[in-house]
């Protein structure tokens, strides 16, 4: 018994590197398209950011709650763009543009160099943990973080954020400049702390309603802006001599990833034999009641979804890379009984969405469809996953509740997504759907300038081309051996037991490590579609 799955697109990679005519006619249509979408984008964001401005005024005037009466306005305090322009605090912003506007609230500062005994409100007494800033800051309070690498107190891998806080990265060590790409803030575990824990990286546990009458919690504000989210040092890899079962291709920087709770080499030098891959998302929404925007951010090696969970509120998730992710990047449901809760999914690059198992057959998606949700997706860039770039299988059992949902696609762009861009429920298990037929699928109520494209030149400089091949090209073989007269089998059979024989299985490929510092050149891979470079 044999099964082998492949990628037929093995080949397009090899066609469109050697087709330079052919890449350039593509990329002069993308540049058209590109054009169009540069020139509508700040429209349609304007638009709704318009729009949410307005939601959460009407939600004021239901509740009797004025900026006034929170004692502060806007989202925090946004370091103002521009090099060598001051914002608050003394510090200052460079390439990095924010999701926010100047407002009141304290601000507290995180260093490397800081200390935990410092009370964090000047660039010269920083506390050295981002959690400790998001304990003892009040709600509403900005925090900027410094350059370097946090990932929970005592190095545990697991922050919380319990309140409403504004969390800035890519500040240089005094403060004094802001370039998100260039003083790099980054949560990257290491394998010392994975432990036996399941928490997540980053979990939000914001709920407005327990905290009755206080003012501060009414206005359920999180951002996070320019943290480049990484697991990929904490993650094992296969650390065995069997060749056939390394699944590294040529040119690719590990072996293949572990199943969850085995043992392997892990660490920045993988000379850790003693890490176990974690089941562990990076950011979950734990029941929040959360108006959350995510901006600027890099999520790269996740060994197990990267957002997850469920929410109440609003989720703007803007201008982020999503690479190398096993099962979603995305898979957020709205918990509120009553109403839909909104999703912005917009100027994403997305890539490299691994299976649930070395398999290789189911999930390994881009973004899904949840119950409980309005789904705005604008603008993105979804490539390489291992099953379809979007999945709407989940349907709401309460068929007048499913018909609230609204659901829009637009301007997006798809690349050797490996069954297709959308799934959906039908023909037995599930039916995949290319951009083009988008408009006649009963789910989506609005789609337009979906495009799908073959041609890797499009992002040749930009994606590590041994990577990209090696997904192409990858495959899972399984095999049954069954010896009908070894000495075991003829023993069972003389007791009336079933014979038995043994499975091996191999895959050439499966969520491998992907260098964290070349995922960040795809910020700005395609102009006018997916992450731009911050600015």
């Amino acid at each position: 018994m044999r099964k082998a799955f492949g990628l037929a697109l093995a080949f397009a990679i090899a066609l469109s590197l050697s087709a330079p005519a052919q890449g350039q006619s593509v990329l002069n249509q993308i540049g058209k398209r590109a054009k169009n979408a540069v020139n509508t984008r700040t429209t349609m964001g304007a638009d709704r950011a318009i729009q949410r401005t307005l939601d959460k005024a009407e939600n004021a005037i239901e509740k009797g709650v004025t900026n006034a009466g929170r004692g502060r306005s806007g989202k925090g305090n946004a370091p103002t763009v521009g090099k060598g322009s001051a914002a608050g605090g003394g510090a200052v912003a460079g390439n990095g543009s924010v999701a926010g506007n100047s407002g009141g609230g304290t601000i507290y500062y995180v260093s490397e160099a800081g200390n935990n005994k410092n009370d964090g409100l000047s660039p010269q007494t920083p506390v050295k943990n981002l959690q400790k800033a998001l304990d003892i800051a009040p709600a509403g309070a900005t925090v900027y973080v410094a350059e370097g690498n946090y990932y929970g107190m005592l190095r545990s891998g697991n922050i919380f954020v319990r309140k409403p806080v504004y969390i800035y990265g890519g500040f240089n060590e005094d403060f004094s400049a802001r370039d998100i790409l260039t003083y790099r803030t980054l949560v990257q575990p290491t394998p010392e702390s994975n432990g036996s824990a399941k928490a997540p990286t980053v979990q939000l546990e914001v709920n407005v309603a327990k905290y009755g009458n206080n003012l501060e919690y009414r206005s359920p504000d999180v951002l996070f802006d320019g943290i480049i989210f990484d697991r990929g040092n904490s993650i094992s890899y296969y650390a065995g001599n069997d060749e056939e079962q390394k699944g590294q291709p040529e040119g690719v920087e590990t072996t293949k990833m572990n199943p969850i709770g085995s043992k392997g080499m892990g660490g920045a030098d993988l000379s850790n034999l003693e890490t176990y891959t974690k089941e562990t998302c990076i950011l979950y929404l734990n029941n929040s009641n959360v108006d959350l925007t995510v901006h600027n951010c890099a999520f790269i090696n996740a060994p197990n979804h990267v957002i997850l969970g469920l929410f109440r509120g609003s989720l703007t998730i803007d201008n982020n890379i999503f690479v190398n992710c096993r099962m979603e990047a995305m898979d957020a449901r709205g918990s509120d009984p009553k109403e839909n809760s909104r999703i912005d999914f917009t100027n994403n690059t997305v890539l490299f969405m691994w299976s649930f198992k070395q398999n290789l057959e189911t999930m390994g998606y881009g973004f899904r469809f949840q119950p409980g949700t309005d789904c705005y997706l604008a603008n993105n860039i979804f490539g390489c996953s291992m099953f379809t770039a979007l999945d709407y299988t989940h349907i709401d059992s309460d068929k007048n509740r499913e018909a609230t949902r609204n659901t829009t696609v637009v301007n997006n762009v798809f690349f050797l997504n490996r069954m297709g861009d959308l799934s959906i429920p039908g023909g037995g298990n599930f039916i995949n759907i290319s951009s083009a037929d988008f408009s006649d699928i009963e789910y989506i109520d609005s789609e337009s300038g979906n495009t799908t494209v073959t041609d890797a030149n499009i992002f040749k400089g930009k994606i590590d081309e041994a990577y990209l091949k090696g997904f192409l090209n990858a495959s899972y073989t399984a095999e049954m051996q069954h010896n009908p007269n070894s000495a075991v089998n003829t023993f069972r059979s003389a007791l009336g037991m079933n014979q038995i024989g043994t499975m091996t299985s191999k895959v050439t490929m499966y969520a491998n490590r992907y260098n964290w510092e070349k995922a960040l050149l795809i910020f700005g891979a395609m102009p006018g579609y997916g992450a731009q470079l911050p600015e």
